[in-house]
């Protein structure tokens, strides 16, 4: 209970009386832009990581040796990595291939294909929370029985028709749930944001924090709830798709 109160009530609570104290009409007006950018862009990061974690985990439990399964595991390592340090480490790789084609091409060391572009930034992300979905995918692929692929090819069906009709379906669920957690990661980070987001865009994340800095907490406090809701809806329907599955 002191968890709850301490951890979530009390700020939420903070959180309404500084919105209360301005007019709300005119607070989110300004946020509805950011809303939309916040939501594209962690829906976005959330397919394509999904995506990238399926093939990774289907390519090392079912084609791979032991060389490509560690190389999987290696791939999901950029989350201990700190937010700060892999933006460096990304704008400088990004740095180089655009100064290497782009630059290169027209002459003119000015020209920034990459640096500070929506494509760094989402390369970021997947480096980031490729854990995130890695670790759901392989969780999913574990509770799936060993011979199953086997049995599949038994009956006369294909690599490719084995999981697009055995496999895949069976972890929808685990997809789905891997897709939510990268979703509210990816509304919530703020350092890779921060430093890599493209010039003139927001997330809820970067508004918050820009009013923050400067004590203005009444504006602060409405992309700061947008941020909390938008965590809480997937909480909620994991707990109900746990509560099915159990």
């Amino acid at each position: 209970m002191l968890p709850l109160l301490t951890g979530f009530v009390i700020p939420v609570g903070v959180l309404l009386k500084l919105l209360m104290s301005g007019p709300i009409g005119t607070q989110f007006e300004p946020v509805y832009g950011t809303i939309l950018a916040s939501l594209g862009l962690a829906a976005s990061a959330a397919v394509i990581i999904v995506l990238l974690s399926s093939l990774i985990v289907i390519a090392a439990t079912y084609r791979g040796g032991v060389f490509v399964r560690q190389l999987a595991v290696a791939a999901s390592t950029g989350y201990a990595i700190p937010g700060t340090m892999l933006s460096i480490g990304v704008l400088i790789f990004a740095g180089m291939i655009d100064d290497r084609s782009w630059s290169g091409l027209i002459g003119d060391q000015r020209a920034t294909l990459l640096l500070g572009g929506a494509g760094v930034l989402m390369t970021a992300y997947i480096v980031r929370f490729q854990a995130v979905g890695y670790g759901a995918m392989m969780s999913g692929v574990r509770r799936l029985p060993d011979n199953m692929m086997n049995a599949s090819r038994v009956l006369g069906q294909g690599f490719g028709a084995s999981l697009k009709r055995v496999v895949v379906p069976l972890l929808g669920s685990s997809m789905l749930a891997g897709g939510l957690l990268v979703f509210v990661d990816v509304m919530k980070e703020l350092p890779i944001t921060l430093l890599l987001r493209p010039f003139d865009f927001e997330t809820l994340a970067t508004y918050t924090y820009q009013y923050a800095k400067d004590e203005m907490l009444e504006e602060a406090a409405l992309p700061a709830l947008m941020v909390v809701i938008a965590g809480l809806i997937p909480v909620i329907l994991m707990s109900r798709m746990l509560r099915r599955a159990g």
